[in-house]
């Protein structure tokens, strides 16, 4: 063997040696850990309403956002209900969008109200 090599596998075998003398000190070099007084945290639980209850608003349509959905209810389009029975024209004047679109929104409304 050269030297070089005898060399590399001193440098490891020190390396080696103190990753091991950390690893058998940690638990003096690290402070305990602390634990919170007090009741453990709570966590989101589900619902216990039945969500066909609730009532949905028209993010749930696809294709509106809350911007949209925020337009829509200044022009008084509020809920799911008002956009299944609103004009195609006047759901696209009040969205900034084609009345295509607002088609497409009207007819998906009337499924989810």
């Amino acid at each position: 063997m050269n030297n070089t090599a005898k060399n590399v596998i001193r440098v490891v075998g020190v390396v080696v040696s103190l990753g091991a003398a950390v690893w058998a000190l940690r638990d003096k070099l690290l402070p305990a850990p602390e634990i919170p007084e007090g009741p453990p945290p709570r966590f989101r639980e589900p619902s216990t309403s039945r969500p066909d209850t609730e009532p949905k608003n028209l993010t749930a349509v696809k294709g509106i956002g809350p911007k949209t959905s925020a337009k829509l209810t200044e022009a008084g389009i509020g809920d799911l209900a008002t956009l299944a029975n609103a004009d195609a024209t006047t759901v696209a004047e009040a969205a900034d969008t084609s009345e295509a679109m607002a088609t497409r929104w009207i007819e998906a409304a009337g499924s989810l109200a």
